[in-house]
């Protein structure tokens, strides 16, 4: 069933998307969950030891595949918890914004953003989410693809980094332009003009 657009409505109406107190309701939901993923990957491996331990040596063939999976869905989480603050900082200066979000599901296997460039609405800008493996099971990648959810709400500068949430403020996920904050590739300056690169700067992104 698609989410409908009816239920964003009252979250619009704030300077920035943290000034809504629903919004830094959300967040804190992320952090916890995203949290308690790490730590529950973490207390996966005292009881991977215990196992080890206590079972015939020849399993080892069963536990150590098991140890590699664990190893790098503990990283995703990780790498997912990292992103918090970079939640926060984006939606300390953008507001939510509604019915400009076209979500896509990717050959890859990924999903994919679709906005407007917010000085040239006549151009996309995509941003991209899902592509390695293990992130098969994720919300954005999950929903998208079954079709669940084909439009979200989003804070920030596509050009540079943003939040999307489903309707509602459900799954909060900070997605970004990889030149934007990968300190190897150069930043990007054409057709942006100096408010919007001091905006996305308050905001986190490498704007050069």
């Amino acid at each position: 069933m698609t989410v409908a657009m009816a239920e964003v409505t009252p979250g619009m109406h704030h300077t920035t998307a943290w000034d809504d107190p629903a919004t830094r309701q959300a967040w804190r939901r992320t952090v916890l969950f995203r949290c308690a993923a790490v730590l529950g990957w973490l207390l996966g491996f005292p009881a991977w030891l215990f196992s080890v331990v206590m079972t015939p040596r020849w399993l080892l063939v069963l536990w150590l595949p098991l140890l590699c999976v664990g190893i790098w869905y503990a990283l995703i989480s990780m790498v997912a918890a990292t992103s918090l603050p970079g939640i926060r900082r984006v939606l300390r200066v953008y507001p939510w914004q509604a019915d400009i979000v076209d979500v896509r599901s990717k050959k890859n296997g990924g999903t994919q953003f679709v906005l407007p460039d917010p000085e040239r609405p006549e151009k996309s800008v995509r941003l991209g989410y899902g592509a390695l493996i293990g992130t098969g099971r994720h919300f954005w990648v999950r929903a998208v693809r079954s079709g669940q959810v084909t439009t979200a709400w989003f804070a920030g500068d596509p050009r540079y980094v943003g939040v999307v949430a489903a309707p509602g403020l459900r799954n909060l996920l900070w997605v970004a332009q990889p030149e934007a904050a990968d300190a190897r590739m150069s930043p990007r300056r054409r057709g942006v003009s100096p408010e919007a690169r001091a905006r996305a700067r308050s905001a986190g992104a490498r704007v050069g």
